[in-house]
């Protein structure tokens, strides 16, 4: 498959509501951080980040100051908690997540990327009457809603973890998939345009790329809110998608470019 890896920007920026992510879950570690530093962190201005700090004080997750923001005193730790990206397009992700069933039989072997949308399948999948399966994973959320399915294999690629975001990467991860031939991969995308799928971290993009490689099948899962986004790294070409799972928020000439590279596109 032709996969390549581009910059779209000078620096790699997180999306709205991961870094919103990231910036708390930079507070449970650090206690404290500046807007200067944050604004360094993320490559956004001093404005993005004091919206961001403003957002994240009124649903609780921490106390602004003078320059920067901490903990609030009775602050529970939020990677306890679902983030922010988790609850966003909820109801989407679970009309796609069911229609993806259709594409899973008894006893298959799949691999399951990560992501939101990777776990709301994964939920589906669990609640559904399908036997035997053998699952492969990076996505520890999505395993642990699996684990309740005593008829199902479960085998968890290992490697390091990324703190706060539920999955692993690096190479140990890369050198196992080389190692595997799967008939179908479930894939997620940060963003989807013309241009390919893109993602906001440059490691989580080599690990998308080693699946595409590892599987004969590609069917991509997100929700209508990722298309016409571009984020930091391409790990994908259109065409390398065999099937993409969306909601009815997509527009009509968005689902017309997308036919033309995508041999089927299915719209819930």
């Amino acid at each position: 498959m032709a996969l390549s890896i581009y910059n779209c920007r000078m620096e790699e920026k997180l999306f709205t509501e991961e870094r919103r992510d990231e910036i708390v879950r930079l507070l449970n570690e650090k206690k404290s951080m500046s807007v200067q530093e944050m604004s360094r962190q993320f490559g956004v201005s001093g404005a993005t980040i004091r919206t961001d700090l403003s957002v994240l004080e009124k649903k609780g997750y921490l106390r602004r100051t003078h320059g920067g923001a901490v903990l609030p005193s009775s602050a529970v730790s939020f990677l306890r908690e679902p983030g922010i990206h988790e609850r966003a397009h909820f109801k989407e992700k679970q009309a796609i997540a069911e229609a993806a069933l259709r594409y899973v039989e008894s006893y298959d072997t799949i691999l399951l990327d990560n992501g939101t949308t990777i776990t709301a399948f994964a939920s589906a999948l669990a609640a559904s009457p399908l036997n035997g399966l053998t699952v492969y994973s990076n996505d520890l959320n999505g395993m642990q809603i699996l684990e309740t399915k005593e008829n199902f294999e479960l085998y968890l690629i290992g490697g390091r973890i990324r703190s706060g975001f539920h999955y692993t990467y690096g190479t140990q991860v890369l050198e196992e998939l080389r190692g595997y031939h799967f008939r179908k991969l479930f894939l997620a995308t940060s963003a989807l345009s013309k241009d390919g799928l893109t993602t906001a971290n440059s490691d989580l993009c080599k690990v998308k790329q080693a699946m595409i490689a590892a599987s004969k099948q590609v069917i991509l899962l997100a929700d209508s809110s990722k298309i016409g986004e571009i984020g930091f790294q391409k790990f994908a070409d259109l065409s390398d998608i065999d099937i993409f799972i969306t909601d009815s928020g997509i527009t009509d000439a968005e689902r017309k470019k997308l036919q033309k590279q995508i041999s089927e596109v299915v719209i819930v």
